[in-house]
C-alpha cells in the first residue's frame, strides 16, 4: 500500500536514524508528495539455472554487441524470480520494468547503514529520473515482517530467499563486507547522522546469510529483456557513479526509435504478412455470415447471399426495435399513418399525442451475439396538452411535415437546412436533430430514408475507385485532402479496390500525414477518417467497404478514453442511434493503436504525454463498466494501464521521433508484428 515516507528522523531503539527520502516506485503526476509501495516476498519457485555470462563488478552499460547475450541471459534468469509486497502479494520482478523504464536498487540487508546512504544518493536525482519517466524501486533481502518494520524507515521491497541476488550473481562473503574502504565509509556516515539498525541486522534471515550479501543497481525496461545497465557492488559501500545510472535512464528515446527502425523487415515480407491477414479476413467473413443462417444451412453453397444474424434469429424482435432502409413511398405512407393516428386520438377525446420510442440509456441493450447495442421496444407518450412535452410535440409535428414535403419533392436536404426552416421554434439545431432521430425511430426507417443528411465531414483516400451518382471517383488522385464521403451513401456504387485492409483514423492531422506520405501505395490500403466523432455517412461508408470488399479494418485513434469511445461507436454503435445499429456498425475492427501500452513500448517522451483530468479518469472508468468493453480482455487491460498511469497521448505524440515516424516506423512495425487487439 502506498504511504508517505516520514519527513523527519525517527528513533529506533534509542538511536537516531537518518530520514529516508521519499522515492516513488511509480511516478504519480497528480501527487506532489511521492509515495512508495513496500514489498517482501518468499520466492514461490526456484530460479532457473541458466548460466550468466561474466559481467564486470564495475558499472557497465549493456550496449555493446558482446553484452547483448548477457542481457538476454540475465533477463531469462530473472524471469523465475518474484518479490512480494507487504500484503504478501507476489510480483514477478521483471514486471517492475515490463512496461516502463525502472531503476532497481538492491540493498545488502534491512539493517545496513550503507544502504541508507545509497537511497539518499538515488533520491537526490529523483526529479531527473521522474522527468525521464523512470520508476525507482528498492529491494532488500528479508521476511515480510522485516520489510514491514523497515518500510517505516525506507520503503524497501523484500526478497527473503535472496533469489534475485543469486540470479544477478551479486558478490557475497566476509572479504567483500569487512574492507578498509567500507569501514571508512561507515565512520563517515555515522558522522553524517546515519545509523545501523542492529535489531534488523541480527534477524534470523539476515544472520543465516551472515550479513555478507552485497547488492547493486539495475536499470531496465521498457520490455522484460531490455537490460540497459548493471552495477554489482564489489564490496560493501561500493556505490556506482550516479551519472552512469542517469545516463542509462536517459538512454534516448531517439536511439531506441532507431533501434525499432532496424527491426523492420523488407516491405515485401511485411506485405506478405498483411496479405495473409487479408485472405484470412476474406474467408472468415464468408464463413461467419454463412454460419449466421440457422434456418438455411445450405445458403452458402446454393448461390444465395449468406444470411446475417438478426434480432429475429435471437428471438429478440418482439422486445427490441430496429429500423430498415425504406423507399420514399413507404416513408410517406408511414408519416401519413402517424398523422391519422393523431387525428383519431383527437376525435376520440384522448387528445393530441405521439407515441415515441424511448432512446434513453436505460432502454439500451448490448447483444453479444450481434456485438452491438440495440434499442428495446419501450415507448413513451408525448402529449401536446402537457406543459413538459408541448414544445417537443410541436417540434415533432413540424419535423414530420417538413420531411413529408422533402420526400414529395424527391430531394435531399441537410440537417442545417431543416433547422432554418423554423429556427425560432427549434431554438437550437440540437433540438431539431434529436427529434429527427425520434421521427426516424417512430417511422421504422433509417435516417437516410428521410432524405435529411448531415453536411459532408468524413474523407477517404487510397486504393479505391467508386461511382458517386454516376461519376467515377479515383481515391488515389485526391491529394492529401482526400475525397469527401458523400452524405447520401445511396449514391455510392461499383466499389473497386486492390487494397489489403482499411485504415480507420480518428483525426484529420494523422490522415493528412498518411495521405501526403502515400502510405496507401507502400501498403495497399484505404484510409478514411470522420475527423473526430463519427458521423452517419462515414459509418455507413465504412460498413459498405467492409461488407462489399471484405477487408479487415484496423483503427488508429488517440490513447485516451475518447479515442476508444470513438472506436466503439464504429464497432458497436452509439446509444443515441442504437435503433439503427444494424446499418451503422462495422464488427470486428482491430485496435491497432495508439494504445496505452504503446507509450512505454515505443518510449514516447514524457513531455509528449498528457496528465489525465478527473473527467478523463471518469470516462475511462465508465468505459470499463460497459459490456462491449468487458467482453474484450485486451481492451480492459489497456484501459487499466491508462488509468493506472493516469496518462494519455495523441497520435501526434509519435512526431517527437520525426514527422514521418508514424508512416515510416510505427505503422509498418505494427503490421509486421500483427500488433492489434
Amino acid at each position: 500500500m502506498a504511504t508517505p515516507l516520514p519527513a523527519t528522523p525517527r528513533s529506533i531503539h534509542g538511536e537516531k536514524t537518518h530520514p529516508f527520502p521519499a522515492i516513488p516506485l511509480l511516478r504519480n503526476p497528480n501527487h506532489s508528495t511521492p509515495t512508495l509501495r513496500s514489498f517482501s516476498l518468499p520466492i514461490k519457485r526456484a530460479v532457473r539455472s541458466t548460466p550468466l555470462l561474466s559481467i564486470s563488478a564495475k558499472s557497465d552499460s549493456l550496449g555493446s554487441s558482446a553484452a547483448v547475450a548477457s542481457e538476454e541471459d540475465l533477463a531469462s534468469s530473472l524471469k523465475g524470480v518474484e518479490v512480494f509486497d507487504l500484503t504478501g502479494k507476489a510480483i514477478p520482478i521483471v514486471n517492475l520494468w515490463r512496461d516502463r523504464r525502472a531503476v532497481v536498487a538492491f540493498a545488502r540487508h534491512f539493517g545496513c547503514v550503507l544502504c541508507r546512504k545509497r537511497a539518499d544518493l538515488l533520491a537526490s536525482k529523483q526529479e531527473v529520473m521522474a522527468a525521464a519517466g523512470v520508476a525507482l524501486a528498492l529491494i532488500g533481502p528479508g521476511t515480510v515482517d522485516q520489510a514491514k518494520a523497515f518500510s517505516e524507515q525506507t520503503k524497501f521491497k523484500g526478497d527473503p530467499n535472496h533469489s534475485s541476488y543469486d540470479a544477478l550473481k551479486f558478490a557475497y562473503g566476509v572479504s567483500t563486507t569487512f574492507t578498509p574502504s567500507a569501514g571508512l565509509k561507515i565512520i563517515q556516515l555515522y558522522m553524517e547522522g546515519y545509523r545501523q539498525d542492529w535489531e534488523l541486522s541480527f534477524k534470523q534471515n539476515t544472520v543465516s546469510k551472515g550479513g555478507w550479501q552485497q547488492g547493486g543497481i539495475l536499470v531496465a525496461g521498457p520490455g522484460v529483456n531490455n537490460i540497459l545497465y548493471i552495477h554489482k557492488d564489489k564490496e560493501a559501500g561500493d556505490d556506482p557513479n550516479i551519472e552512469d545510472v542517469l545516463k542509462a535512464c536517459s538512454r534516448g528515446s531517439s536511439s531506441y526509435a532507431q533501434d525499432l527502425r532496424k527491426q523492420l523487415k523488407p516491405d515485401a515480407e511485411i506485405l506478405a504478412t498483411v496479405r495473409r491477414i487479408y485472405e484470412e479476413s476474406s474467408s472468415s467473413s464468408s464463413a461467419n455470415t454463412s454460419t449466421h443462417a440457422p434456418n438455411n444451412p445450405d445458403s452458402a453453397n446454393n448461390g444465395e447471399a449468406p444470411k446475417t444474424l438478426t434480432l429475429a434469429d435471437l428471438n429478440l424482435s418482439s422486445s427490441c426495435r430496429e429500423v430498415a432502409d425504406l423507399d420514399s413511398p413507404s416513408v410517406l405512407r408511414a408519416i401519413e399513418r402517424s398523422i391519422l393516428a393523431v387525428a383519431r386520438s383527437i376525435l376520440s377525446g384522448r387528445g393530441f399525442s405521439f407515441s415515441v420510442p424511448s432512446r434513453s440509456s436505460s432502454n439500451q441493450l448490448f447483444v453479444p451475439e450481434l456485438d452491438r447495442i440495440v434499442l428495446r421496444s419501450r415507448s413513451s407518450s408525448r402529449p401536446f396538452a402537457h406543459l413538459s412535452t408541448v414544445r417537443k410535440a410541436t417540434i415533432t409535428a413540424r419535423v414530420l411535415s417538413l420531411v413529408h414535403a422533402v420526400l414529395l419533392r424527391g430531394i435531399h436536404v441537410t440537417k442545417r437546412d431543416l433547422f432554418y426552416t423554423d429556427a425560432k421554434l427549434f431554438g437550437d439545431q440540437s433540438h431539431s436533430d434529436a427529434v429527427l432521430d425520434d421521427v426516424s425511430c417512430m417511422l421504422g426507417c433509417t435516417r437516410s430514408s428521410l432524405h435529411v443528411v448531415a453536411s459532408e465531414k468524413g474523407v477517404v483516400v487510397g486504393r479505391l475507385v467508386f461511382s458517386d451518382d454516376g461519376d467515377r471517383i479515383d481515391c488515389t488522385r485526391m491529394g492529401i485532402g482526400g475525397k469527401a464521403i458523400p452524405p447520401n451513401i445511396d449514391r455510392v456504387s461499383n466499389l473497386q479496390s486492390d487494397a489489403l485492409f482499411v485504415l480507420l483514423v480518428e483525426k484529420d492531422a494523422a490522415f493528412m500525414r498518411l495521405a501526403e506520405d502515400r502510405f496507401y501505395n507502400r501498403f495497399p490500403c484505404i484510409i478514411l477518417t470522420a475527423k473526430g466523432q463519427p458521423d452517419v455517412a462515414t459509418r455507413l461508408f465504412l460498413r459498405k467497404l467492409k461488407a462489399e470488399l471484405r477487408l479487415p479494418v484496423l483503427a488508429l485513434v488517440d490513447s485516451d478514453p475518447y479515442g476508444l469511445k470513438i472506436l466503439s461507436v464504429y464497432m458497436c454503435g452509439s446509444k443515441n442511434m442504437s435503433y439503427d445499429s444494424s446499418n451503422l456498425t462495422t464488427p470486428d475492427i482491430k485496435w491497432l493503436g495508439v494504445r496505452p501500452s504503446d507509450l512505454d513500448k515505443y518510449r514516447v517522451p514524457e513531455q509528449c504525454r498528457l496528465a489525465m483530468t478527473e473527467q478523463d479518469v471518469k470516462a475511462g472508468r465508465d468505459l470499463l463498466e460497459e459490456d462491449f468493453v468487458r467482453r474484450n480482455a485486451g481492451w480492459v487491460r489497456e484501459l487499466e494501464t491508462m488509468l493506472r498511469a493516469r496518462q494519455k497521448a495523441e497520435i501526434q505524440a509519435l512526431s517527437s521521433f520525426g514527422f514521418q515516424y508514424l508512416t515510416e516506423v510505427y505503422l509498418p512495425l505494427k503490421l509486421q508484428q500483427q500488433d492489434w487487439l
